[in-house]
């Protein structure tokens, strides 16, 4: 089968091989992918940053964010049958260590990822760990059900805290996870939303996607704080999402958000970052770092948001291309020309 795998140590490194058709060990399922996404992850380990650098053996498939059709199944494997339509959660927790048992799987101190330290779902088949799959409802489409892990970060991200229900919102940052917290903050009853990005392409999709306020913080003129405080009376917002992982991006959120506010922390810097404590410190800002999704309460809240209606994620899928063409994806991912690019195997 086709797969795309990141080969060498350096910026890029990727390439299309061919590779055996893997068979499920026990406990694990095959499943036959329908679409696979293209993630900030991803980016990031074209980009050869410490993350990627520090946890991979190369060669190694990409590819998380996926959805397909379970084709075999292992020994031991309960909670699977053959022909069940799943999305696939990214955290393989160990179930042993301390984090894990206070019910914390999504922060493992053993964690690996599909796609970083095992193969993923860039490729016609993939093998998962059963406890991964969530089993899907036929009402919810293959290209829908490759976006629910991203969207379970957003959801996560709303929900944490004091939430989003009257609060008016910041959302810096407006990359696809970015933009599905927009559409999660509006269905959870956020007050106001406003977004900022350098990326005209994504601010204007913020705007079609509810944000009361997009800002272009490339603008020297924009003077995002002043903007933020004139429609808070004055205050700042309740809750910033930070989700750029840049330093600049950080320090307006902090500044942008009102004493005694939340900082939720989502977007992963390409390395070390300078951070004004002294700012954090005299406002009484409460910082969440949010690292994936709750295993499994966050694709509960998911999958009613988007099966009863409130959400809809098809106007985030800029691009759907066959597997041979998956270079293309991260060429128009990194040049801004794409918002959500999905992948379909041959």
């Amino acid at each position: 089968m086709l797969a795309l795998c990141k080969v060498l140590p350096e910026i890029g490194g990727l390439s299309l091989e061919e590779v055996a058709i893997p068979e499920p060990q026990a406990g694990e399922v095959r499943v036959k992918v329908a679409f696979t996404g293209i993630c900030g992850t991803d980016l990031h380990i074209h980009n050869w940053i410490p993350f990627a650098s520090s946890r991979m053996k190369l060669p190694t498939i990409l590819g998380h964010e996926f959805s397909g059709v379970v084709d075999a199944i292992g020994e031991g494997v309960s909670k699977a049958s053959i022909d069940d339509f799943v999305s696939i959660e990214s955290h393989i927790s160990c179930g042993r260590c301390y984090t894990c048992h206070m019910g914390q799987e999504n922060l493992c101190m053993n964690t690996r990822y599909p796609g970083v330290e095992e193969d993923g779902g860039f490729a016609s088949y993939a093998v998962v760990p059963e406890k991964l799959i969530w089993q899907q409802s036929s009402e919810i489409t293959p290209q829908i059900a490759a976006m629910f892990e991203p969207f379970g970060i957003a959801v996560h991200a709303s929900l944490k805290g004091r939430g989003v229900s009257g609060m008016n919102v910041l959302v810096a940052g407006c990359g696809p996870i970015g933009l599905m917290n927009i559409i999660a903050a509006r269905a959870l009853g956020a007050n106001r939303v406003i977004a900022t990005d350098v990326s005209p392409v994504r601010l204007k999709q913020a705007q079609e996607l509810g944000a009361d306020k997009v800002i272009n913080v490339s603008d020297a003129k924009s003077n995002p704080v002043k903007t933020i405080k004139d429609m808070t009376q004055g205050n700042g917002v309740d809750v910033s999402f930070e989700y750029s992982g840049v330093p600049e991006s950080l320090d307006l959120a902090i500044h942008a958000t009102v004493a005694g506010g939340e900082l939720r922390l989502i977007g992963v810097p390409a390395g070390p970052s300078l951070v004004n404590l002294e700012a954090i410190l005299l406002k009484g800002l409460t910082i969440h770092n949010i690292s994936g999704r709750k295993l499994f309460s966050s694709w509960e809240h998911a999958s009613k948001l988007i099966r009863d209606k409130q959400v809809d994620l098809n106007p985030l899928i800029s691009h759907v291309l066959p597997l041979k063409e998956v270079e293309r994806g991260f060429e128009l991912l990194l040049k801004g020309e794409g918002i959500k690019v999905l992948v379909q195997p041959e």
